[in-house]
């Protein structure tokens, strides 16, 4: 490890600073070289403002202007009443209203501990994850970066990672649960040293002053493995920041970064003497978006892949809630949610697969039910559902030439990616006596969802039908672990196990 700097007596000491570039390249070489080093992101209020949700120094403007219409009338001073340091606060710094936050608040909501809660509910309740966010979330569910420790109330960081990260973080909202914040965990991290917004969240000066001990551990042992970069974080807490002070330098993975906005000026005197004490280093940069985009570029962001994920996610969301949709219409003897599900005659210009199937299943003439269906895809003609479905229909009906046209366009428009459609493909060819076929169609469909337990019964059956019974119980047992109860698949192992002993006697 590196050892602190001596410097001269009187010497005016001040930490490094590098340029935005040279922090950019330093994070690339960290990420490409040092297999095991990590970055945990220190996220602050400042973070948050791109996301509409209001930072320290604006709510504590707000706050003081409360504070003052309550005693003032509206024609009075107000700006000479603020220089007067009113509320008689140490080191009072009119023009840094968010170092002051936590006396702010408790003086303007004294007497209504609740209206105070309130009042931050409703600071952080219109928040959506900004363009940074997306790029995080990426970076905590696609590389070993999995750490973020933060101040903040919001759930900004677990909603992106949901959204744009296709998983879901653990939270760590209160300090009660702080052990649980392992530092190699597979899954990513959201540390709030502050609390959640909903289990009584500190933000008093008493609670903001100290770090529950319970943290203390908890942060030693992430900082180990984790280098800290601190991103929108004003120090004016003395929690974290006195926890960070009472670190000696070898307890910190690596140098910290302290990224600050530029426009804003330096860090406070505090912050300086942080970075110097353990050899960190000063970034001057941009706004969280720009900055994030920019850190995610060097660590393999790429933005048209995470837009194709994000579609492919959320397109697989509807369709699993409209199956069910159509599963519980058809298993359902209940009028009411069969009239809540059924489509809306008037708008059948706006239908979508599932309004089509529902109206499609409410016909029992098999003849208006082709017709139907034929209706249906000339409306929606890319529905790999609908093609799906009528080519069910069609081989039910026996008509098995165009029942595999169907099935062959079904994939087409579902790009080889569903596994409804590869599985139903592989089941009719077995149903074609086209094993070898069939076989290349359900491995297919077991790589598009390995999760998918019909398929993997259905494909078991094929095995076992070709006298491969080792692989066949292989493939059951591993549709068993998904659906432990479905007696269909419990009893094709029977089967399956009743073949192998009649092979070893």
């Amino acid at each position: 490890m590196t050892k602190p700097q001596v410097h001269k007596k009187n010497e005016k000491i001040e930490p490094r600073t590098w340029s935005l570039k040279g922090f950019l390249q330093e994070i690339k070489r960290i990420h490409d070289d040092i297999e095991d080093r990590r970055f945990a992101f220190i996220l602050g209020a400042g973070a948050s403002i791109n996301s509409n949700i209001k930072g320290a120094a604006t709510l504590a403007k707000e706050w003081m202007e409360i504070i003052y219409h309550r005693e003032h009338e509206p024609t009075s001073d107000y700006k000479n009443w603020l220089k007067s340091n009113p509320l008689k606060f140490k080191d009072w710094d009119p023009n840094n209203l968010a170092k002051h936050y936590p006396q702010i608040f408790e003086k303007c909501f004294e007497g209504d501990h609740d209206s105070g809660y309130a009042a931050l509910e409703k600071a952080i309740k219109d928040g959506k994850p900004s363009l940074g966010y997306a790029v995080l979330a990426w970076i905590l569910s696609s590389t070993r970066h999995r750490m973020v420790i933060t101040t903040n109330f919001d759930n900004l960081v677990a909603d992106a990672v949901s959204i744009y990260g296709g998983t879901y973080p653990h939270v760590i909202g209160h300090e009660s649960l702080a052990s649980y914040a392992k530092p190699l965990s597979r899954r990513p991290i959201v540390a709030k040293i502050h609390r959640d917004l909903f289990t009584d969240p500190i933000n008093t000066c008493e609670g903001t002053s100290s770090l529950e001990q319970s943290w203390n551990q908890t942060l030693k042992n992430i900082f180990r493995f984790y280098t800290p970069v601190f991103i929108g974080y004003g120090g004016n807490d003395g929690s974290l920041m006195d926890f960070l002070q009472s670190l000696d330098t070898e307890e910190i993975s690596g140098q910290p970064f302290w990224c600050y906005y530029a426009p804003d000026g330096a860090p406070n005197d505090t912050i300086k003497q942080l970075m110097i004490e353990h050899n960190g280093v000063l970034v001057p940069g941009m706004g969280f978006d720009e900055l994030m985009l920019k850190m995610g570029e060097v660590v393999g962001f790429e933005r048209h892949k995470q837009i194709t994920e994000i579609k492919n996610n959320s397109a697989q969301l509807i369709n699993q809630i409209q199956e069910q949709m159509l599963s519980l219409n058809k298993e359902t003897q209940d009028v009411e949610v069969k009239k809540i599900l059924k489509p809306q005659e008037n708008e059948k210009q706006n239908w979508s697969w599932l309004d089509w199937q529902l109206h499609i299943d409410e016909e029992s003439n098999i003849a208006k039910q082709d017709k139907l269906y034929l209706e249906a895809i000339d409306s929606l003609s890319d529905s790999y559902q609908l093609l799906s479905n009528y080519a069910l229909f069609l081989e039910h009906e026996e008509k098995f030439e165009d029942a595999e046209q169907y099935h062959l366009r079904a994939i087409e428009a579902s790009q080889q990616k569903e596994a409804n459609c590869l599985g139903n493909y592989a089941a009719f060819l077995c149903e074609q006596e086209k094993q070898e076929d069939a076989e290349q169609y359900y491995l297919k469909a077991i790589k598009a969802d390995p999760n998918h337990a019909n398929n993997l019964g259905n494909y078991a059956t094929s095995l076992r039908s070709s006298n491969r019974f080792e692989e066949a119980l292989k493939t059951i047992q591993q549709a068993l672990a998904i659906e432990p109860n479905d007696e269909r698949l419990l009893n094709i192992k029977k089967a399956i196990q009743s073949d192998l002993e009649e092979e070893t006697t």
